[in-house]
């Protein structure tokens, strides 16, 4: 599914810089998986395709909710993860 979310990097998780640079922003994410161990183990995650942040803790993530595949699109590419600044 396709989701629309503020994404709050918590101190929970060590972010890269690509990360860092959408703290509080309205990202595009899909659902991912359960993560399997550590401090998180058994929240969901999920992900921005084609970057280099990773899996995103569903605590991370504030106002989720899911839309459809038309608006995620057009906020993944407002996303411009190439050159975030």
């Amino acid at each position: 599914m396709f989701y629309e979310a503020v994404f709050q990097p918590s101190k929970r998780k060590n972010y890269n810089a690509e990360a860092k640079k959408l703290a509080g922003k309205k990202i595009a994410v899909q659902d991912g998986w359960m993560i399997e161990d550590g401090p998180l183990k058994g929240q969901n995650c999920f992900y921005i395709p084609n970057s280099t942040v990773g899996w995103i803790p569903m605590d991370d993530l504030i106002d989720l909710k899911p839309i459809s595949f038309t608006k995620w699109k057009e906020i993944y590419k407002n996303l411009d993860l190439g050159n975030l600044s």
